[in-house]
């Protein structure tokens, strides 16, 4: 095994090791090597990916030096590990059959998403070490999740950079149904944004349901209806969801069928349509990723806090708002300064009730925090 040196007088804690701290290495390496990882004095870092073209050279897997191989046996172990304590921990199969097996640095596979929906799992490949183990990933996620279908999926700035393509563009489409809280919802796995659904609102798509009841509920950037949908099965008065992606709400159309539920849904830009002075007792807001870069992060924050203006607005007097942040260059901190400047601009009093973010199938790593990437609030508004 060949060795990657680390500038600094200290050890990363983080499984993540960015260029920067890239010292002498033989140049001979291969992208997706696993490689052993010491600093500048020898002291051992740990058994590790190698990305040299990546932002992210380095991704720790392992932090004995004389552990078993990473091999076929090795991921079968770590992803059987991460799927027990699903089943046994956190009880999922009691309630859905839609859920994460695999959150990157939260289950040691910095690299690797895996969500399962029923008989298919997604496996998001985030770098080049993953997709060669990919044939392991595979066998193990159909031994120990009994799925009959697994969907590949990559981001395509990523396969450019690690130098790898996971599918070929225009592959068949994938379709399942899974069942969430008695609530059923088609997903698209190969071609619906992240793996097809939103697995990481379960939660609060339950604590919805539970404050929706003969209520007016106005859902923005619906998708493909989850928030609408378990409104509607609390039993709302009256669900609206918007959503700007038509094919967003086409699916979202024939979730509400599907569930015999009544929901309208509105093809529509969120801005315009909070424009029109819409108000409602319960208001959703759960945008979509507003900045994949800092550099992006001044007009994000100022979106952000456009729509919270807006959406604050919405809420009835004694009202509700649920609302959210995907953007993982938010902190908990930012989202509630958005909803601050909002509440200023449009003249609201707000309260937050309770903190929000994703449940426990994505556990965060302690020392790798931008694997918790969502985070929300629960606002009273008068």
């Amino acid at each position: 095994m060949r060795t990657v040196l680390l500038r600094g007088a200290d050890a990363p804690q983080s499984p993540r090791i960015y260029k920067k701290r890239l010292g002498r290495y033989d140049q001979g390496i291969r992208a997706g090597e696993v490689i052993a990882v010491r600093m500048q004095d020898g002291r051992f870092v740990g058994r590790a990916f190698f990305s040299p073209r990546s932002v992210i050279a380095v991704r720790i897997l392992d932090r004995d030096e004389f552990g078993p191989p990473i091999d076929d046996e090795w991921f079968l172990q770590k992803i059987k590990a991460a799927h027990d304590l699903r089943q046994n921990l956190m009880g999922l199969d009691q309630v859905t059959n839609a859920y994460r097996v695999i959150h990157a640095e939260g289950d040691g596979l910095s690299g690797l998403i895996i969500d399962r929906y029923d008989d298919v799992a997604v496996v998001e490949v985030g770098c080049r070490g993953m997709f060669a183990h990919i044939d392991a990933i595979d066998a193990a996620v159909r031994e120990l999740c009994g799925v009959t279908k697994i969907v590949l999926r990559s981001d395509p700035a990523v396969e450019k950079i690690e130098g790898f393509r996971a599918l070929e563009r225009g592959a068949q489409p994938v379709h399942t149904i899974v069942s969430e809280h008695g609530v059923r919802y088609h997903v698209d796995c190969r071609g619906g944004h992240k793996t097809g659904f939103f697995v990481d609102q379960r939660e609060s798509r339950l604590l919805l349901a539970d404050l929706a009841a003969d209520k007016t509920v106005l859902d923005l950037c619906c998708y493909t209806g989850g928030f609408s949908l378990a409104a509607a099965a609390g039993g709302a008065a009256a669900v609206i969801g918007v959503d700007l992606d038509e094919d967003a709400i086409a699916q979202a159309e024939k979730n509400a069928l599907l569930n015999e539920l009544d929901v309208t849904f509105q093809h529509a830009d969120a801005f315009e349509y909070l424009r029109t002075g819409v108000s409602a007792q319960v208001v959703v807001l759960d945008p979509p990723k507003l900045a994949k870069r800092r550099d992006e992060l001044p007009r994000a924050r100022q979106k952000s806090i456009d729509l919270h203006t807006l959406a604050l607005g919405a809420v009835a007097p004694g009202g509700i708002l649920l609302t959210y942040s995907c953007t993982g260059l938010f902190t908990a901190d930012d989202l509630e300064f958005h909803i601050r400047q909002g509440a200023i601009h449009a003249d609201r009093s707000v309260r937050v009730l309770h903190r929000l973010s994703q449940p426990p199938d994505h556990p965060v790593h302690v020392h790798a925090p931008e694997g918790r990437y969502l985070n929300g609030a629960l606002c009273h508004v008068s």
